[in-house]
C-alpha cells in the first residue's frame, strides 16, 4: 500500500531519522510513537506528501484513499455540524439533489423514457456510495464522539476547537478511506469518547497510522507499533504492551553494547594519553586516535537520555479533612449539574472523577479550585490547605512572549538564578532551551512549563484536569511515578486510563447532578461496573455515619490505614534496598545521571518511610480492637 525506501530527513538542530526502509501493507494498523521532538508528525507529513524528505523515496498504490486528521484546530463553518460532516461527500449530495429534479421533471412528463432511465442510473449510483443511510452513519459517528441530538443541527462556529476536531474525525472515519493518518487523535476527547473511538477503530478494517501516547488506547487499537527512537525508526509486531516486552529486552541489549563502548573509548583515550609523547607508541597512538574518529558512537538508550528526572514538591502534613462539598447545588441558567452533591477529600487520597460528557467533571473541579462559584450549598477548604490548579487548558494562559526561565521566576521570585535552572533541568529544559519563547515551544514543551510553574510552590491539594495531554509516553511515566509518591492529596480528570490506574486509589462517578465513590482504581471501577446490580455492596453515594457507628467506622479506617501503612513501608524497603545497590553497583560508577537519580529517588524513600513508622506509632497507640 505505501512503501518507504532509504527514506532520511534533518533539520538544521540534526538528523531526525535516516535509511527508513518501510512497506505498510493493507489492513496493517501502526501505532507511532517515540519522545517528544523525535520526528513522529514529520513523519507523518512525508507520508501524507506535505513534506519533502532530505533522500529516500515514497511509493503509494493507485486508488489507495486516504484520511488525515492533523493536531491543528480545525476552522469553524456556518455550516451544522451534520452539514460539515457529510460536505465530505459532495457527489452525494449533488446525487441527492439531482434525482430531485428527475423525479420532479418525470411528475410532469410521465411518458418519458428517457428521464426514467437517467434516474434509475443516478439512483443506482447514490446506492453505491451508500447514500440512503450516510446521514444515519454520521449521526451514530457524531453521537460515538459526544454529540447529542439536538447539537446536528447547531452551527460548527459556535463549538469550540476542541469539538471542532470532533467532527473533523466524524468526517474521516465516515469516509472509510482505505488508510487513515490520526495525529493524536484522543487529546480532545474525553474518557467516554476514547473508549468508544477506541471500540471504533477495533473494528475498522482499513489501514492506519496513528501517533498516540494514550497506552490503553494503543493497546486496544493497533498491532504493530512504529518507533521512533535515537534517529531510527523500527517496527514491532503486536499492541503496545508487547512493543515495551520487546523494547525491554532491546533496551538492556543496547545499554549493555552503550557500556562497553564507553569502557573501550575510556581506555583508548587513556592509552593516547599515556603513551601520546612517546616516540616507540606514535604508531599505536596514532591508530587508536582513528580508531576513535571513525567509530559509530552508540547513543545513550532514549528511556535514560531523555526522561524528566521530576520531583514534586511535598506539602506539610495536612488536617484530614483537605476539601469539602456540602450539600452543593450547581446551575448553568435551566441546566442543572448538581443538586445537593456532597463530597470530602480527605488527606491521602487520591481521586479520578470519571462521567460522560457533560456530567460535570471539570465543573466540580473548578469548584474545588475556586475559580467556579457554587449555586447553593458550600464547598470548603481545610485550615491552611494550599491548592494547585492545572487547567485542561493551561496551555492556553502562558505568556507567549515570556521565556521558559522568566515563567518560572514569576512563579517564585525567592528562588536563585541557580535554583530555577536546576528546577527547569528536572523538566528537559537546559542550556540555551530556557531562554526559548513560550510561543515558539511544541505543544510538550508547553505542557511541561505549565506542570513545572505549577508545582513551583508545595500544595497540599492538586487539581488537575488532564494533566498528560501532550506529553510523551516516557513523560507520561515519570509523571505518574512522581504522582504515586505525592504526599499530598490530589483530584483528576484524565482520559487515559493507564495514568488513573496507577495514580489513584478512589474513583469518582460523576453523573445525574451528583457521585457516586468506588474504593479503588479505574480498572477496579471497571470491574464494579460490570457487576450485575444485585452483586453491588457498599458503592453507594458517601452518607455522614449516623453517631452509633461514628467510632466503629474510625475504628475500621484505622485499620485499614495501618495495613496499608504496612504493605507500603514493606514496599518501600525493597525501593530503597534497589537504590542503594544501584549506588554501589560500580557499572554506573561514572554516570552522573543515574547516580543522581537513585541518590534523589533514596532521599525520597527515605523521608515517606520515616513519615510512615511516625504515623504508624501514633495510629498503634489507638484502641483498634
Amino acid at each position: 500500500m505505501i512503501r518507504l525506501e532509504n527514506l532520511s530527513k534533518s533539520f538544521p538542530n540534526g538528523d531526525l531519522f535516516s535509511d527508513v526502509n518501510i512497506y505498510f501493507k493493507s489492513g496493517m494498523r501502526a501505532g507511532l510513537v517515540g519522545p517528544n521532538g523525535s520526528g513522529k508528525t514529520t513523519l507523518l507529513r512525508i507520508m501524507l506528501g506535505e513534506e519533502s524528505p532530505d533522500s529516500g523515496n515514497i511509493q503509494i498504490d493507485k486508488n489507495v484513499t486516504i484520511g488525515y486528521l492533523a493536531q491543528e484546530i480545525v476552522p469553524g463553518s456556518r455550516r451544522s455540524i451534520l452539514e460539515e460532516v457529510l460536505s465530505k461527500f459532495p457527489e452525494v449530495r449533488e446525487l441527492e439533489g439531482k434525482m430531485l429534479s428527475l423525479s420532479h421533471d418525470i411528475a410532469n412528463d410521465p411518458e418519458n423514457q428517457a428521464l426514467a432511465n437517467q434516474l434509475g442510473d443516478t439512483q443506482n449510483r447514490f446506492e453505491a456510495l451508500d447514500g440512503w443511510s450516510l446521514e444515519e452513519k454520521a449521526k451514530k459517528i457524531l453521537g460515538g464522539l459526544g454529540f447529542t441530538d439536538r447539537q446536528f443541527t447547531e452551527t460548527m462556529s459556535v463549538f469550540s476547537g476542541g469539538w471542532r476536531m470532533r467532527v473533523a474525525l466524524a468526517a474521516i472515519l465516515l469516509q472509510e478511506p482505505d488508510i487513515i493518518f490520526l495525529d493524536e487523535p484522543t487529546n480532545h476527547l474525553d474518557l467516554e469518547a476514547t473508549i468508544w473511538l477506541e471500540a471504533f477503530l477495533s473494528d475498522w478494517k482499513g489501514a492506519m497510522v496513528m501517533i498516540s501516547h494514550d497506552r490503553a488506547f494503543l493497546d486496544r487499537s493497533v498491532d504493530h507499533i512504529l518507533e521512533i527512537d535515537l534517529k531510527k525508526i523500527s517496527l514491532y509486531h503486536g499492541n503496545y504492551s508487547k512493543y515495551k516486552d520487546e523494547k525491554s529486552l532491546r533496551m538492556e541489549q543496547h545499554w549493555a553494547a552503550y557500556l562497553n563502548q564507553q569502557k573501550q573509548i575510556k581506555d583508548t583515550e587513556r592509552f593516547i594519553e599515556r603513551f601520546r609523547y612517546k616516540n616507540t607508541k606514535a604508531a599505536q597512538v596514532q591508530s587508536r586516535v582513528k580508531m576513535l574518529d571513525k567509530m559509530e558512537k552508540i547513543e545513550p538508550p532514549s528511556e535514560y537520555n531523555h526522561a524528566m528526572n521530576m520531583r514534586f514538591p511535598q506539602p506539610s502534613r495536612l488536617p484530614q479533612n483537605v476539601a469539602s462539598c456540602c450539600n452543593v447545588t450547581k446551575n448553568y441558567g435551566d441546566i442543572e449539574v448538581f443538586k445537593d452533591m456532597s463530597l470530602t477529600v480527605e488527606r491521602g487520597q487520591k481521586i479520578g472523577l470519571v462521567g460522560h460528557n457533560g456530567a460535570g467533571k471539570s465543573t466540580l473541579l473548578k469548584m474545588l479550585a475556586g475559580v467556579e462559584d457554587v449555586t447553593g450549598g458550600a464547598v470548603r477548604i481545610g485550615v491552611n490547605v494550599d491548592r494547585a490548579y492545572y487547567a485542561q487548558h493551561q496551555l492556553e494562559i502562558l505568556d507567549p512572549g515570556e521565556t521558559v526561565f522568566e515563567s518560572i521566576r514569576k512563579a517564585n521570585q525567592e528562588w536563585s538564578e541557580t535554583e530555577i535552572r536546576t528546577y527547569l533541568g528536572s523538566f528537559l529544559f537546559t542550556g540555551d532551551e530556557i531562554e526559548k519563547r513560550v510561543k515558539v515551544l511544541s505543544g510538550g514543551e508547553k505542557a511541561r512549563v505549565s506542570l513545572a510553574q505549577m508545582l513551583v510552590n508545595p500544595a497540599h491539594l492538586l487539581l488537575l484536569d488532564e494533566p498528560t495531554n501532550h506529553l510523551d509516553i516516557v513523560s507520561r511515566n515519570i509523571v505518574e511515578k512522581s504522582l504515586d509518591q505525592f504526599t499530598g492529596s490530589i483530584v483528576c480528570i484524565s482520559h487515559d486510563r493507564h495514568f488513573l490506574n496507577n495514580v489513584t486509589n478512589l474513583t469518582c462517578e460523576v453523573g445525574g447532578g451528583d457521585i457516586r465513590m468506588f474504593e479503588g482504581n479505574y480498572e477496579y471501577y471497571e470491574w464494579k461496573k460490570s457487576k450485575r446490580p444485585s452483586e453491588e455492596i457498599n458503592e453507594r453515594k458517601p452518607k455522614l455515619p449516623s453517631k452509633n457507628k461514628l467510632d466503629y467506622q474510625i475504628r475500621k479506617k484505622t485499620k485499614n490505614r495501618l495495613t496499608w501503612i504496612k504493605k507500603r513501608i514493606s514496599t518501600i524497603e525493597e525501593e530503597m534496598e534497589k537504590e542503594r545497590s544501584a549506588i554501589q553497583n560500580p557499572i554506573y560508577a561514572d554516570n552522573y545521571e543515574i547516580l543522581q537519580g537513585a541518590i534523589e529517588n533514596l532521599t525520597t524513600f527515605e523521608n515517606e518511610f520515616l513519615a510512615l513508622m511516625e504515623e504508624q506509632d501514633t495510629l498503634q497507640t489507638k484502641d483498634v480492637t
